[in-house]
């Protein structure tokens, strides 16, 4: 009885190593092209927009474009957004309080849209990539996705997309 209790113990602690070992795999996967993406975008700000201190990062993808949005503090403690392309070639460099924040623009769809959860705001380039946009997606009181991009300048909804 003691040998097939002790079998069993070591059945059941190899599962639970694979199981782990597994989740570890599939984590480190699904999240090691955001960190990489993340990583890089903050080089390029440290380097052309003098990035000290980053405090946000965001992804935005849209219409085939992708961004990586770095929010943080420049060398003289300025607010800033450094939006940098996906190829890392192209740096826009916005002052924040020029502009509307994250928890701005959410309150603005809460206010307007009533929705039952935001699922996602990232800042990025509008679609010829001259103006900062926030993207909102969330969810309506009906459960459906929705979407909005919002003008980063002066908090216009440029387009609106509902019950996707």
């Amino acid at each position: 009885m003691n040998k097939n209790h002790r079998r069993k113990y070591k059945i059941w602690w190899t599962v639970v190593l694979v199981i782990v070992l597994a989740l570890v795999v599939f984590f480190r996967g699904a999240f090691g092209p955001r960190q990489e993406n993340e990583q890089k975008a903050v080089a390029v700000a440290e380097k052309y927009a003098h990035l000290s201190h980053k405090s946000n990062y965001y992804e935005f993808s849209r219409a085939g474009k992708e961004y990586h949005t770095v929010e943080g503090t420049n060398r003289t403690g300025e607010k800033i957004y450094a939006i940098v392309s996906a190829n890392n070639r192209r740096i826009n460099v916005f002052a924040a309080n020029k502009g509307l924040t994250a928890k701005q623009v959410s309150a603005q769809i809460v206010q307007q849209r009533k929705p039952k959860r935001i699922l996602h705001v990232a800042l990025g380039m509008d679609q010829q990539g001259k103006q900062p946009v926030w993207e909102v997606t969330y969810l309506n009181q009906s459960g459906n996705l929705c979407y909005s991009l919002v003008e980063f300048k002066t908090g216009t909804v440029t387009k609106e997309i509902q019950n996707l």
